[in-house]
């Protein structure tokens, strides 16, 4: 409602008549056959409504213009094309669910100047994230995991040289023969002894028991050398990085 502009105005908005009854519509007779009459109350009333709409969203009033709703409209009505969340499995009339699906180009020319295809993206199970700068817009990311790294997760080489066995264990080993078919020789669990051939007059000869050579203290080298060892880091968490959250369908309007 425009503000009256034919010179019978008046600058401040005058003082309300008391209110008759409840509030109800017009008639062309009432109950004492009279039609209904809106009055000045009643039009400055709206022109009040009209005039504080504009005020609260920053629409400047021009009385040459007749766009001040239409541009209100722009203001509190969500952009076709805009996604949506929505808390239930039914669009709301207007509205279509963002699933893949395609839709009436010649039945929403708007929506169709933002999908030329004919196909309302699909956002199952997908979020929003502003576009860089010479990215496209509506083009899909595979999600990723950010470079990082784990402690422990690098193991360098390390050389242990040659480490050498302990030089006790000086120590000899018994040992003990005999000849086969030898007159005298006696076979025993001690040892062997050589019985009527012991004054043969051969030292160490058949039926003599002793010891080989005693090696005395000495050690072994042991060759180590440079080895690693693999950490293998063991797999946790799901297929996507995801927060709390709750499950909604995205919704766009249609037009």
């Amino acid at each position: 409602m425009h503000l009256l502009n034919n010179g019978s105005q008046v600058e401040q908005i005058p003082a309300t008549k008391s209110r008759e009854g409840i509030g109800g519509y017009f008639s062309e007779s009432n109950e004492n056959n009279a039609p209904s009459y809106p009055g000045a109350d009643w039009f400055n009333a709206v022109i009040r409504e009209f005039q504080t709409a504009l005020t609260r969203y920053g629409v400047p009033f021009d009385p040459d213009n007749f766009d001040h709703l239409s541009r209100l409209i722009q203001f509190t009505a969500l952009p076709v094309g805009t996604p949506q969340p929505w808390m239930s499995d039914t669009a709301p009339e207007g509205w279509a669910i963002m699933k893949g699906q395609a839709f009436d180009t010649d039945l929403f020319p708007i929506t169709a100047t933002l999908f030329p295809d004919g196909i309302i993206p699909d956002m199952r199970g997908r979020g929003l994230i502003g576009k860089e700068d010479g990215e496209t817009v509506g083009a899909f990311a595979e999600g990723q995991v950010k470079s990082h790294g784990h402690d422990g997760s690098n193991v360098s080489a390390t050389n242990l040289g040659t480490k050498y066995t302990s030089t006790s264990g000086n120590h000899a080993h018994y040992q003990g023969f005999w000849m086969e078919n030898i007159p005298g020789t006696v076979r025993n669990g001690a040892g062997l002894y050589g019985g009527g051939q012991k004054n043969a007059g051969v030292s160490g000869g058949p039926g003599v028991s002793g010891v080989t050579n005693a090696a005395g203290n000495h050690n072994h080298a042991v060759g180590i050398g440079t080895h690693g060892h693999i950490v293998n880091i063991a797999l946790n968490g799901a297929l996507k990085n995801t927060i709390d959250h709750l499950k909604c369908n995205w919704i766009v309007r249609l037009a």
